[in-house]
């Protein structure tokens, strides 16, 4: 249980008072952690003359098993990084950091974290912007979901309470979750914030819209290609079709517009992708319902309170996959890390290939993260200009290289006959609420 450390990478402990940035892993709330070398901040800190920190906080039953009595128990997780903020907050100063302009920013479990946080009301204050990276309020849980959760839990524990779970070893901890984890499709509903009326009083994307973060300006966005990632772990996802995904989301039908079916998601989708095969067709739709909606809706959220410090990107830099030789992934979940932390291909599944990064994307994306951990606005000399996202116009930085030549360039709502199907649909976990049954 010994796991609440931070790393802090920093150019002089000095009274400079530097820029802070603060990560958030990802890792669907159960995996990973701040070890990886792609997570390094050195490469930020020295390229921007900034403080990076990096947290561990509590994952899967440890952090988010929610019981009835139990204050802030599906929420332990989050709190934890609250925590790692209030230590930035007294302590980051000897490492030569400004305690008043701190900069957190996450990706997939880490965005959704970020969100989260955006939310909270115990962390208002102890950041001063946000970046949330693939990820936005789609994993908040009611807490009639959370505690079925639990339910199942205690049930693969073979314990009837929690105070059964209590006497338990770690190790078989873990091995109750991982038969939790195996019957469930998609791992990453179990667990996630928990809007208990306490922690959250509001779901994450009400709150920030009701003004839970109304002076944090905001940066988020999704890759192009998101769900193709998973065809590595699972490769007859490639083709798996979009009525199987729509049977094993947690929204289950109640993911289709009012008045809509799936025939209509899948006759929009190949519309724009004429000759697609049907995996294709699945995969973009899914990377709108688990990303791409969710990061609009933040904005959306937002945009009242920061209309001109609210900046949406797509990434679509297509990755080598070498892995994977006869599967075009595109641009999958989590391609983007290497290229903003400026850590180039280390090993990570392999999708990035044995060749180094295109180093003009890798210094324009780490520019523009620096860029707004500073002032708020990812607009540094070298960009080309990249308007706030508003209603109107949906301005949207695309981010993408051929080879060393930058292709970056603003679009304004791109597909946006795609965004515009799923209008009045939330995907914010809590509306449409998610039922024990859709476990």
């Amino acid at each position: 249980e010994d796991c609440l450390t931070l790393n802090v990478w920093t150019p002089s402990a000095d009274d400079a008072k530097r820029p802070v940035m603060v990560w958030v892993h990802g890792g669907g709330w159960i995996y990973e952690g701040t070890e990886d070398p792609l997570y390094s901040g050195a490469h930020l800190a020295a390229r921007g003359d900034v403080v990076v920190v990096s947290m561990e906080y509590r994952l899967g039953v440890f952090g988010f098993s929610h019981f009835d009595g139990i204050p802030g128990s599906g929420n332990a997780g989050l709190l934890d990084q609250k925590l790692a903020f209030d230590w930035v907050r007294d302590h980051i100063e000897a490492f030569g950091g400004d305690p008043s302009n701190v900069t957190l920013f996450g990706e997939s479990a880490g965005g959704m974290s970020a969100t989260a946080l955006m939310a909270m009301p115990g962390a208002k204050g102890l950041f001063h912007k946000a970046i949330a990276q693939s990820g936005a309020g789609s994993t908040a849980r009611s807490v009639e979901y959370a505690t079925a959760v639990s339910d199942k839990l205690m049930v693969a524990a073979g314990v009837s309470d929690v105070n059964g779970l209590l006497a338990l070893s770690m190790e078989e901890l873990r091995a109750a979750q991982d038969l939790l984890v195996d019957d469930a499709f998609i791992s990453d509903s179990l667990f996630g914030s928990v809007v208990d009326g306490e922690i959250f009083p509001k779901g994450p994307i009400q709150a920030i819209a009701d003004g839970s973060a109304a002076d944090v300006p905001l940066l988020t966005g999704t890759t192009l290609n998101e769900t193709r990632l998973w065809i590595l772990y699972v490769p007859v996802l490639a083709d798996i079709s979009f009525d199987a995904i729509v049977a094993l989301l947690p929204y289950g039908e109640r993911a289709i517009p009012e008045g809509k079916t799936a025939e209509d998601v899948i006759d929009l989708y190949e519309s724009n992708r004429s000759g697609a095969e049907p995996g294709v067709i699945t995969h973009a739709a899914g990377t709108d319902i688990f990303f791409r909606i969710p990061a609009i809706r933040l904005a959306e959220a937002q945009l009242a309170h920061q209309p001109n410090n609210t900046f949406l990107y797509r990434f679509h830099w297509p990755a080598p996959a070498p892995v994977v030789p006869d599967e075009d992934l595109g641009s999958p979940h989590a391609t983007e890390r290497g290229f903003m932390f400026g850590s180039g291909n280390e090993p990570w599944l392999d999708i990035y290939g044995p060749d180094p990064l295109p180093k003009a994307l890798t210094e324009q994306m780490m520019d523009a993260w620096l860029a707004f951990a500073k002032t708020g606005n990812p607009n540094p000399s070298k960009m080309p200009n990249w308007p706030p996202n508003d209603a109107s116009t949906r301005a949207t930085m695309t981010f993408d290289t051929a080879g060393e030549t930058l292709k970056s360039q603003v679009v304004n709502d791109p597909d946006g006959s795609e965004r515009v199907f799923w209008d009045g649909v939330h995907f914010d976990g809590v509306t449409p609420t998610w039922k024990p049954e859709d476990l």
